[in-house]
């Protein structure tokens, strides 16, 4: 698991054209009840259905709306009845056709307070990345906060802020109605570290942030549990095996992630130690 978790850090450190996988088309497929895939093989997109309209969360590379578009279709759905547009973080490889998308649908975008600057400046301000990830600026019309419910039809989505990959990311959990059975699921943000954790003017809380983000997550006890990147839930592994209950596999995430933010603020002190 700890070699698998490094190799999937450096993988999302690599530039876009450096991930095939961010890229190739995956079969768009149901994850339960109303909860589907609509992602690349790797940069995970999330349809909630609803005869009202519907959620949609992420929207991949600056060119995946045409990707987008024929998963959607392909479920039996259009985009055109996305009604709400949520990301996970503000980073150019889940946010960065958002603007496209918020033009063909009409749908309105939430963000948290502190991803929506981001999101409105097309990455300035990100203090991860430079001018390589920059993308559309995507206006944003709502602006959530921890614990705020977002409900559209029959779906509540209740909204966990998990800053510290960027520094609005947010997880988000709900019930769905899984073949007659109740099931709670989360669209957990993992905590992977892509910047600094000592001395970053752009970010100077990051580490507590990051510490706090665990502790939430380590609350949450979900049935089914998705990420922003497929390859950190064992997406392919999943659809073969035709489940994604997966209880153990949260708590086993959590605890890899948060070893290896551990590991990197204890390195960083170190370092900061050893220089004065």
């Amino acid at each position: 698991m700890r070699l698998l978790l490094t190799a999937l850090l450096l993988l999302q450190l690599l530039p876009a054209d450096q991930n095939p996988g961010w890229k190739k088309p995956f079969p768009a497929h149901r994850i339960a009840g109303n909860i589907y895939y609509v992602g690349t093989e790797d940069l995970a997109c999330f349809l909630i259905a609803n005869p009202e309209g519907h959620i949609l969360i992420n929207t991949g590379l600056a060119d995946s709306t045409p990707l987008l578009r024929q998963s959607i279709e392909k479920l039996g759905f259009h985009l055109k009845d996305v009604k709400i547009l949520l990301n996970m973080q503000a980073h150019f490889d889940h946010v960065a056709a958002m603007e496209e998308v918020r033009k063909i649908t009409g749908a309105k975008v939430y963000a948290t307070e502190a991803d929506a600057p981001i999101m409105e400046d097309g990455a300035h301000s990100d203090p991860a990345f430079g001018p390589e990830s920059y993308f559309t600026p995507i206006h944003v019309d709502r602006r959530i906060k921890d614990g705020e419910v977002i409900k559209l039809g029959a779906t509540a989505l209740t909204v966990v802020t998990t800053p510290g990959h960027s520094k609005g990311s947010v997880t988000y959990t709900m019930t769905v109605d899984d073949n007659g059975r109740k099931r709670s699921v989360a669209f957990a943000n993992m905590g992977s570290v892509v910047m600094p954790l000592l001395g970053n003017p752009k970010y100077p809380n990051i580490a507590s942030d990051l510490e706090q983000s665990f502790a939430k997550q380590r609350k949450l006890s979900p049935e089914i549990w998705v990420a922003a990147h497929a390859s950190q839930y064992d997406m392919e592994k999943k659809v073969k095996a035709g489940s994604f209950v997966d209880p153990t596999g949260y708590k086993e995430a959590i605890d890899q992630y948060e070893k290896s933010f551990q590991k990197q603020l204890a390195q960083a002190r170190a370092k900061a130690g050893s220089s004065r």
